[in-house]
């Protein structure tokens, strides 16, 4: 049999295997959610999902296993270009453990092993040592295939609005705007919507304003959008930033033929301990928010103030292409267009150093502000903060820390002031955004297996609550005759 025939012909006993899986875990089957309806005839979901890729296609097929059906998922980008996986997530492998789980629920078949081996054989998988990333987007493209999501795609989600402000039961108003040829325009209603709009989610990748002020935008970008590396062949390459992206721009833009890469490390020496590794464990991933809020203050400024050094093999893959160069205690102090020709980009170091460049990246990470994002526009400054719900000690200040979410248990938001915005426990943050108040269970594959259980528990929850006297009723006035008694025969 011809090598891609049996890779689709094991791909597709695969599938079926999953349905049988499903089908045998599919108890009890009867609909329990109370229908909703908008006095205008707008259709109202049950629950809305901002994001379609690895979190949100996760979180509609826990809804699933929930029984509740009316769900659907939006995301900007067209299918297939969902997440960051074919486009700035420029590392060969996925930086977690080989044999990770989370989007499969549990369910063995849909595990990224079980896809991996049927199409590659077991052979393959007992010589990986990390997964391709590549390959994890196509695993993601068949998972939702196969478990028949519905997403809208090419569909922008507008500012989020209540549609009774007043009330803690009220619809969330979704604005809906298209992107391409099979978006959606409207708007629509939901019960229960979970932001789950990737690690920037929360705000926006920053670009420093010492770059945004002194060049025109063609001469910059930040790491984790999409570049075109052919238009950098013959060019040197500054990267400011130590991270995992910062490494992997540098050696993507050297092996499309850059002149020169240059990775400058803002602290004194690159960081060599990974302070986000000791999370990879249940202890952390179940029980992260049964910590105090002090202890989870100190946890969230150690992870932000001793940061996350690349991965061995982003780095390694770096430093083995010629032209690549690392400095160290290299913070900027200026940037500016100079050189021979007024075209080059002078960067000034504040130790003094001066380089010519063609062109920056910045590896400069995200900063949280809800106002930045069109989703939250309108809701930003009725969300609780850190800053809104914490006094660190004395010496303990962190701008970065305060201005996460200061989130529910089940990832919900809570109103910066009561009364001001009763329905925002309506909305979910399932973003890095959960860092300080619940771990970083919102924020990667691995931590899936502990996060969503937990976000659709409360989703559950409410979604009872909020119709809790028709769950009653129907209990109460349940009459249903079960045993049917045959008429006594006459005596003799």
């Amino acid at each position: 049999m011809p090598e891609d025939l049996q890779e689709t012909t094991q791909l597709n006993k695969l599938s079926k295997q999953v349905l049988v899986d499903l089908d045998l875990l599919d108890h009890p089957k009867k609909p329990w959610l109370v229908k909703r309806h908008h006095h205008s005839g707008t259709p109202v979901f049950d629950v809305l999902i901002i994001g379609a890729g690895q979190s949100g296609l996760a979180l509609s097929f826990a809804l699933r296993r929930e029984n509740i059906n009316n769900v659907i998922a939006i995301d900007s980008k067209p299918k297939g270009k969902e997440g960051p996986w074919n486009s700035y997530a420029r590392m060969h492998h996925l930086r977690t453990a080989l044999n990770l789980t989370g989007p499969d629920l549990g369910i063995p078949s849909l595990t990224p092993r079980a896809w991996f081996t049927a199409k590659y054989g077991s052979k393959a998988w007992d010589e990986l040592e990390r997964f391709p990333t590549l390959d994890w987007h196509q695993y993601l493209t068949w998972y939702r295939d196969v478990l028949n999501i519905p997403v809208w795609n090419e569909t922008e989600v507008g500012p989020l609005e209540a549609d009774e402000p007043s009330s803690s039961s009220s619809l969330i108003k979704v604005p809906l705007k298209s992107t391409g040829v099979t978006g959606k325009d409207g708007i629509v209603f939901a019960r229960e919507v979970i932001l789950a709009n990737g690690l920037e989610g929360c705000g926006e990748w920053h670009v420093p304003e010492l770059i945004k002020n002194a060049l025109p935008e063609e001469r910059y970008s930040q790491a984790n959008r999409e570049i075109d590396f052919h238009l950098l062949e013959g060019k040197r390459i500054a990267v400011l930033g130590a991270n995992a992206g910062a490494f992997d721009n540098a050696a993507t833009a050297l092996e499309a033929g850059a002149k020169e890469a240059h990775v400058f490390v803002r602290r004194r020496e690159i960081a060599k301990i990974n302070a986000h590794k000791p999370f990879d464990d249940i202890a952390y991933l179940k029980h992260f928010s049964d910590f105090s809020d002090l202890e989870r203050w100190r946890i969230a400024v150690h992870i932000l103030q001793t940061h996350q050094p690349p991965p061995q093999e982003s780095f390694d893959r770096a430093h083995t292409l010629e032209g690549f160069r690392m400095h160290e205690d290299a913070a900027w102090k200026n940037v500016s267009l100079s050189g021979d020709s007024g075209n080059e980009i002078l960067i000034e170091t504040c130790g003094g150093n001066k380089h010519l460049v063609d062109f920056i990246i910045a590896a400069t990470g995200h900063i949280n502000d809800f106002s930045l994002r069109t989703e939250t526009s309108l809701l930003s400054d009725k969300i609780a903060l850190w800053e809104d719900r914490f006094v660190p000690p004395a010496g303990e200040e962190s701008v970065s820390a305060s201005s996460y979410p200061y989130l529910g248990k089940n990832f919900e938001f809570i109103e910066k002031n009561l009364g001001d915005a009763p329905y925002l426990h309506h909305i979910h943050c399932f973003t890095i955004g959960t860092l300080i108040s619940l771990g970083m269970t919102g924020s990667s594959v691995t931590t899936m297996r502990y996060g969503i259980p937990r976000v659709i528990e409360g989703i559950t929850r409410q979604l009872f609550l909020d119709d809790k006297g028709h769950y009653l009723r129907a209990i109460m006035e349940h009459d249903e005759i079960d045993l049917i008694v045959p008429p006594d025969e006459p005596n003799e």
